[in-house]
């Protein structure tokens, strides 16, 4: 994987989270240490633009919640790694809201189009995020889509992957 670097990322979000060469590593750190060596998450930061920046915010406030609640977090094994991760769902439900809104934001912003955000969550990730979602406080705003409608979402995230910042 290349080197990542702040520049690579929408500057409102680097800005708005404080996203520093440092806050990169620790992100990386964080994705090897709950994924595995090749984490999946890292591909798509490595996009990079607006759609990796989604998944950049996605780690950095799932991060910086689970940071808050254990400091030696990233000195954690891998299987203490998941097991804290397990017991704080409401930080990736938190990281959910935060990247699909973005990406939701995003796209009607550059690419003219609305999209629901239950739509791009069963375009670009798995049921269970769906479901986390729909269980938390967001689910009076969720609605499972139609094949079409989630058809149009992964077109749209396919195009926003291809713009640049």
């Amino acid at each position: 994987m290349r080197q990542l670097a702040p520049a690579d990322f929408d500057p409102q979000v680097v800005a708005e989270y404080d996203v520093t060469a440092e806050t990169l590593d620790r992100v990386v750190r964080y994705l090897r240490l709950l994924q595995g060596p090749g984490a999946p998450a890292l591909a798509d930061i490595a996009v990079g633009g607006y759609y990796g920046t989604a998944a950049l915010l996605h780690e950095v406030v799932e991060l910086d919640i689970l940071l808050e609640r254990e400091p030696g977090l990233l000195n954690l094994k891998c299987r203490q790694m998941r097991a804290l991760w397990e017991r704080n769902k409401d930080a990736h439900v938190a990281a959910l809201v935060a990247e699909y809104t973005y990406l939701q934001r995003r796209i009607r912003e550059v690419l003219g189009e609305e999209v629901e955000i239950g739509a791009l969550l069963w375009a670009n990730t798995t049921k269970r995020d769906f479901d986390l979602l729909a269980e938390s406080d967001w689910s009076g705003r969720l609605y499972v889509p139609d094949a079409a409608a989630v058809d149009r979402a992964r077109r749209l995230l396919a195009r926003l992957k291809e713009v640049g910042l």
